[in-house]
Formats: C-alpha cells, sequence, structure tokens
C-alpha cells in the first residue's frame, strides 16, 4: 500500500508576494508603450533651462510610471525604458554635439541605463511588494540621481530639482539634503499622480471604491505632507535675516568660442590670443570706474601660462603676468583669472611635465599671485583614464578617439589634478579693509554638489568661506542651452551652502546669485532670459550670509541613503526571484 505523500505548504508570504499584483491598466502592445514614453519624453524635455515650464516637472514622469507599473511584459517595460532614456539625452544633450560627436553619443546612450535602472526596483514594488509608487519612486530616482553625479567622474545633469531653480520657495529644502531633496518632493508627486491613477483603473475593472485604496490612504498624503513641508521651510527661510554686506565683485565676459577645429572659427571667434587680452584688459578698466573689490575673468579667457616656472619662456604670458599685476595695484583691488600652469618634471619617466587647469589670484600689494589647481577634472574633457599603470594600452587607444589629440592622436593632453581644495583671502576697500574668504570652483566643479562643499566645510566645524568665484568656460559648447542649464544648476550651490556666488564665464551666462539661489546682475541685464553671447561686464555688491547649513557639514547624506535603498531593493527582488524559481 503506497502512502500519498503531502507536499508541505508554501508560506503564504511568498505565494503572496510571488504573484504580481493587478494594477488595473495591464498594458501589453508596443504601440501604447511608445505613446506613453512619448507622454513623458516631451514634458520632460520642456521643464529645464531655458524653456522652463516648470510646472510640467510635477506630471512628467506620470505616463512613464504607468508604464513600469502597469504593463505585463517586463522585458518591453525596460526596452521602452531605454528607447526613452536615449531619446531624452540625446535630444537635450545636443549641445555636447558641438565639441564632441562620439561623447556626446556616448554620454547619452550611458545615461539612458539609468531609465530602465530605476525601472526595475519600482515595477518590483509597485507589482509583487504593492508599494506605493509616493514613496518608492522618489527613494529610486534621488537614489539614481546620487550615482550619475558620482560614476565615471560624475555628470550631474537634468536632476528634477533644476527645473524649479526659479522658484526660490522650493528650493531652500537643499540646504538640508542639498538638490536631491527638491528632486525627492517633485518625484513623491509624479508617483503619488501615477498611483492614483492606477487605482481609479482597478477600480473601474473590479467595481471597487477608490476611496478604500492605499493610493487614497497613504499616497496621497505622503506627497502632500511632503510638498507642504517644502514650501514651509522655503517661507521660513526665505525670511530670515541673516546676511550682511559683502566685497564688490566684477565679472567679466568676454564672447570667444573655443573650437576643435580652429578652421571654423569666424568673427571674434578668430581674435589672436593677443587681441582678446586686450579686450579683457579693456574691460576690467572700464568696470574699474564702479570701484569693485575683485575682478573676475573667466577659466581660460586666452593662453596663457602664469606659473613662474615656465612664464618667462612665453612672451604673452610674461605681458599677461606684467599687466594684470599692474592692474590689481593700479585699483587697489584682487583680481582672478583663469590660467594654465606648466610644471617640469624632467625626472620623471611616465611624464616630461605636469599640466594644470588653474585659477591664479593677484593682489593689490604686488606679492607673489597664488594659485589653485584644479582637483575634479572631467573625464576625456581633461583628463583620459589609465594614464599610468598597467592598463596604459587602454590610454593611448582612448586618447587617440578624443578631439584634443591631434590629427595624429599622438598629443597627450591630459592634465594632472590639484592637491587639495585650496581657499583665499581678499581685502574689500568697500567694507573699511575687512577680510573676506573664497574658493574658485573652476568650470564643472560648480556643478557637482560635494565639491563646493568642499571649499565650504572641508570638514570643518565652521565655513572656510565666505563666498564662491566660479569661472568657466561654456565656449566648447556654442551659444545655446548648455549655458542657461549650467547656471541654473550653480544656482543650488549657493543655497545647500548659503554662500553667494559670482560667476565669469566666457560666452556667458555671467552673473552673480545670492544664497536664496535668487540670480541677479547678469551681464546681459535680464536675469530672465539667460541667454549667452556678447563681451561686457557687470559689478554688484554680494551679501555674505552667517548660516552654516546641514548640508556643509554632513553633505549628501540623504541622497547616499536612497541610493541604498535603491540597492536594497535590487537585492528584494533577486532573493525573491531565486526563492520563486527554487519553489516552481
Amino acid at each position: 500500500m503506497t502512502r500519498k505523500r503531502r507536499s508541505s505548504p508554501k508560506p503564504a508570504t511568498v505565494a503572496k508576494a510571488r504573484r504580481p499584483h493587478a494594477t488595473g491598466l495591464e498594458i501589453e502592445s508596443h504601440r501604447h508603450m511608445g505613446l506613453l514614453s512619448l507622454a513623458t519624453l516631451v514634458p520632460m524635455s520642456l521643464i529645464f533651462a531655458p524653456i522652463e515650464l516648470w510646472p510640467l516637472s510635477f506630471v512628467c514622469l506620470v505616463p512613464w510610471l504607468l508604464l513600469v507599473g502597469g504593463s505585463l511584459h517586463a522585458p518591453r517595460v525596460y526596452f521602452h525604458s531605454y528607447v526613452l532614456g536615449s531619446a531624452f539625452f540625446l535630444i537635450n544633450l545636443f549641445w555636447l554635439y558641438h565639441s564632441t560627436g562620439p561623447g556626446y553619443v556616448a554620454l547619452s546612450l550611458y545615461l539612458a541605463l539609468y531609465f530602465p535602472l530605476v525601472a526595475l526596483p519600482v515595477r518590483h514594488a509597485v507589482r509583487r511588494r504593492r508599494w506605493p509608487l509616493a514613496i518608492v519612486f522618489p527613494l529610486v530616482w534621488v537614489g539614481s540621481e546620487m550615482l550619475r553625479a558620482v560614476v565615471v567622474s560624475g555628470f550631474p545633469w537634468f536632476f528634477l530639482s533644476h527645473s524649479v531653480y526659479r522658484v526660490l520657495t522650493l528650493i531652500q529644502v537643499s540646504d538640508l539634503v542639498g538638490a536631491y531633496g527638491v528632486t525627492f518632493m517633485i518625484a513623491a508627486v509624479n508617483g503619488a499622480l501615477a498611483d492614483v491613477a492606477l487605482a481609479w483603473a482597478k477600480s473601474r475593472r473590479d467595481g471597487s471604491s477608490l476611496r478604500s485604496t492605499q493610493a487614497i490612504r497613504l499616497s496621497t498624503p505622503f506627497a502632500a505632507v511632503t510638498l507642504l513641508l517644502v514650501i514651509v521651510y522655503g517661507q521660513i527661510q526665505l525670511r530670515r535675516d541673516t546676511v550682511s554686506p559683502g566685497p564688490r565683485v566684477a565679472v567679466i565676459q568676454g564672447d570667444f568660442l573655443s573650437l576643435v577645429n580652429a578652421k571654423d572659427a569666424t568673427g571674434h571667434d578668430s581674435m589672436s590670443e593677443g587681441q582678446k587680452m586686450r579686450a579683457y584688459v579693456s574691460m576690467i578698466e572700464a568696470a574699474a570706474a564702479e570701484k569693485p573689490d575683485l575682478y573676475l575673468l573667466p577659466e581660460s579667457p586666452w593662453m596663457m601660462v602664469l606659473n613662474p616656472e615656465a612664464r618667462d619662456f612665453l612672451p604673452l604670458s610674461r605681458r599677461s603676468h606684467a599687466a594684470l599685476q599692474e592692474h590689481a595695484t593700479k585699483h587697489d583691488a584682487t583680481i582672478v583669472t583663469g590660467s594654465a600652469t606648466i610644471l617640469p618634471t624632467p625626472f620623471d619617466p611616465g611624464s616630461a611635465e605636469r599640466r594644470h587647469n588653474s585659477a591664479t589670484v593677484f593682489y593689490a600689494d604686488g606679492s607673489q599671485p597664488d594659485r589653485y589647481d584644479k582637483v575634479h577634472l572631467v573625464y576625456f574633457g581633461e583628463i583620459i583614464p589609465f594614464r599610468f599603470g598597467r592598463l596604459r594600452f587602454l590610454y593611448f587607444w582612448l586618447n587617440r578617439l578624443a578631439p584634443w589629440s591631434g590629427q595624429d592622436g599622438s598629443f597627450e593632453f591630459s592634465l594632472f589634478p590639484g592637491e587639495s581644495f585650496k581657499t583665499f583671502t581678499m581685502t574689500a576697500p568697500s567694507q573699511g579693509g575687512r577680510t573676506y574668504d573664497f574658493g574658485i570652483p573652476i568650470c564643472y566643479e560648480d556643478v557637482m554638489p560635494y565639491v563646493s562643499r568642499e571649499f565650504v566645510s572641508g570638514g570643518a566645524k565652521r565655513k572656510r568661506v565666505d563666498l564662491l568665484l566660479n569661472i568657466s568656460n561654456d565656449g566648447w559648447f556654442g551659444r545655446g542651452f548648455q549655458q542657461p542649464q549650467h547656471l541654473a544648476i550653480c544656482a543650488f550651490r549657493a543655497v545647500e551652502n548659503r554662500v553667494p556666488i559670482a560667476r565669469a564665464v566666457n560666452t556667458g551666462v555671467s552673473g552673480f546669485i545670492k544664497t536664496s539661489g535668487q540670480i541677479h546682475d547678469l551681464v546681459k541685464g535680464d536675469p530672465d532670459t539667460p541667454w549667452p553671447g556678447e563681451c561686457g561686464f557687470s559689478v554688484a555688491e554680494l551679501s555674505v550670509d552667517s548660516r552654516y547649513t546641514l548640508y556643509s557639514r554632513y553633505g549628501d547624506w540623504f541622497a547616499w541613503g536612497c541610493a541604498l535603498l535603491w540597492l536594497a531593493l535590487f537585492i528584494d527582488y533577486w532573493v525573491l526571484r531565486a526563492r520563486t524559481v527554487s519553489e516552481s
């Protein structure tokens, strides 16, 4: 007599978790998925500078979230998510094509990977764990932005928060959790609206009451409270009286495109380096009538090497050093300019010289100029990886692909990073000789949140600087969308650390940012239309802020926490998948 084996019952939690949750939409066709992707692509491309239809940021991701949470076919979701990401970055990063076509395509296709990488854990949380999008989606999206800011040297562009940089009330929370906190709030609203849409579709299919659904009981209140807290905190901070008059600064803006192929130069762009120097010196003289305490010139205003080890061998560099020091002494002011640094290293078998992207500071008393060497270099723009070590063969191959390596690909243009985020001290005659400390983030260092924080904090118990001076050369990207987008991102550095910022940028946009994030006194005059172009200058008084922020003290603790939760969701997905396979 054979005994009938009893199969042990499967744990209810596993069985429940294994079954996908019916959302009510159940999108299947490629056509519908494509339409939902398009419904996200168009508004999401309109929310950033200079178009700035920022209210769309609160709804633009809802169609994609419906695709992620409402589709039966996971592979199709990831495919359409990657196509959406590719289309978004290829459209909105087109300004990079002016500098490097292959780099533009490669970067766009890499950044597009974050869309399916977000879609997978979000879909898992919604369909398997039945967690609300209003909570899960902002955690995952902020985590993805955090990784975008650090992986492969980082490219923190097109954060959701950047769309609302003009809405000062909404961005004040940045001094607690960085720009990521603003992104979290916007993503929570998108998630809540998607939750409501999915719940409505399910209630219509099942005939159930919409009021009893999780979207109404949890998602909507969570997003509403998050938005309300951000608004209340923003209003409180905007009403605080923590600023006092600071130094007068003149930002000097040239308008000379930087071109890989010099044959493409026309008009102003074909000026010689000597002519550019004379144009900048004449603008310094014109700005002197307003008696600034400091003159700020862009990164690489003209080709000059200002360190004493090399400048005496270069006639234009000798004249540049003499002219800038003469004007600093003549006008009793500090002059800060971008420059190159070349340090001969004849006993180094790996490199005969070390080149740096530097900011040189001239003092009114005629003392030896000081300099800061840029620490955070841009991959493939300023440095090629694998230059030293066993993978050096990869370095030579990658160097040949770069547009700056010469026609035969043999020129090694890679720079060396600086050793520390150095700070400086200036004297302000307009403030009775009071001294102020400042840091000089160069070019894209101002879009890296952690770099500006290092200048302001550096792990100290008090602010190390009173203001930041950003020098940049945005002439590599033509005259278009890149320049106002760069300005919008920089505004968050002022709020995060409560320091005023002066920006001098070749081709623009040059001007000033208050510690509230308000942009003012642009070289072109109108802060509501921050388009690049034109030579000129602007002089304004910076207001220093006594606040030493939580963000300056502790950095990206919030964003890293979101990234870890994102990772936990991935682990949960694979663990649940493995348990499901083992029990099937």
